[in-house]
C-alpha cells in the first residue's frame, strides 16, 4: 500500500498540463491542442472498440441488454454535451457554451469524474499499474482543462476562486479513478452491475471519439495530415489493448 499510485498521478498531470499550457502560452487556438484532441479521440475510439466492447460481450450473458446499455451511454454523453458545448473535447464554441459558467463547470466535472471511474474500473485488479486507458484519458483531459481554464479566466475575476476551481477540476479524474478501483476491489457492486457500467462507459467513449473524429475536416488539403494522428491513436490503442 506504500507504493506510489502512478495512475492517479498521471490522471492529475493531464488536466494540470492543459491548465499550465493555457496560462503560459495565453492562446485561444493552437494546432498542438487540436492535434492532441484528435489523437485522444482516436485513442478512446480504439479503447472502446478493441478493449471495452470485446470484454463486455465476451463476459455478458445477455448481449442484447449490453447493447441497450451501450446505447444508453452514447445518449447520456449526447445529453451531457448540451451542458458543456463540446468543451470536454477541447473545443470552444461560444454559441453553445452555457451562459452560466457553473453549469458548464459541473458538466465537465462529471465528465472527468466518469472518465476517471472508467479507468479505475478497468484497472482495479492492478491499481498501481499504468494502463493504456489511464494514459489515453489523461491525454484527453489536457485539452479539456485547457478550454475550461480559458473560459473560467474570462468569467472569474477573483484569481483565488479561479485557482481553487481549477484545482478541484484537476482532481476529478484521480478521484474518479480511486472510486472505481475501490468500489470494484471490495465488490460493492455485482458483476452484472459492473458489466452495465462497462457498457455505459463504452457508449460514452464511442460518442466522444466519433464526435471528435467526424467533426474534423479530413479531406481538405490542410486536413490530410490529421490522418496521422487518427491512425496513430487507433494503432497505439490497438497495441495497448492487445498487450493488456
Amino acid at each position: 500500500m506504500g507504493l506510489i499510485n502512478f495512475p492517479a498521478i498521471v490522471l492529475l498531470l493531464g488536466p494540470l498540463l492543459g491548465i499550465i499550457i493555457q496560462y503560459k502560452l495565453k492562446i485561444k487556438n493552437h494546432q498542438i491542442v487540436a492535434n492532441t484532441v484528435l489523437f485522444s479521440g482516436a485513442f478512446l475510439l480504439g479503447v472502446a472498440v478493441f478493449g471495452l466492447m470485446p470484454e463486455l460481450f465476451n463476459e455478458t450473458n445477455n448481449a442484447k441488454q449490453a447493447g441497450l446499455w451501450l446505447i444508453f451511454g452514447f445518449l447520456f454523453q449526447l445529453i451531457l454535451e448540451k451542458f458543456t458545448g463540446g468543451v470536454g473535447h477541447g473545443h470552444i464554441h461560444s454559441h453553445e457554451v452555457p451562459k452560466n459558467i457553473w453549469v458548464l463547470y459541473v458538466g465537465l466535472y462529471l465528465h472527468a469524474l466518469f472518465e476517471g471511474y472508467s479507468a479505475g474500473l478497468s484497472n482495479y485488479l492492478t491499481p498501481l499499474v499504468l494502463s493504456s486507458m489511464v494514459i489515453g484519458i489523461s491525454i484527453h483531459e489536457a485539452p479539456a482543462a485547457f478550454s475550461l481554464s480559458l473560459l473560467l479566466k474570462q468569467k472569474l475575476k477573483n484569481k483565488q476562486k479561479l485557482i481553487i476551481a481549477l484545482i478541484i477540476y484537476a482532481l476529478a479524474t484521480p478521484i474518479g479513478y480511486t472510486l472505481g478501483v475501490y468500489i470494484h476491489s471490495v465488490n460493492i457492486i455485482s458483476d452484472n452491475v459492473s458489466q452495465i457500467i462497462t457498457a455505459i462507459i463504452a457508449g460514452t467513449f464511442l460518442h466522444i471519439s466519433t464526435t471528435i473524429v467526424f467533426e474534423t475536416s479530413l479531406w481538405k488539403k490542410e486536413g490530410l495530415s490529421k490522418w496521422i494522428f487518427i491512425l496513430g491513436g487507433l494503432i497505439i490503442s490497438y497495441l495497448a489493448c492487445m498487450i493488456g
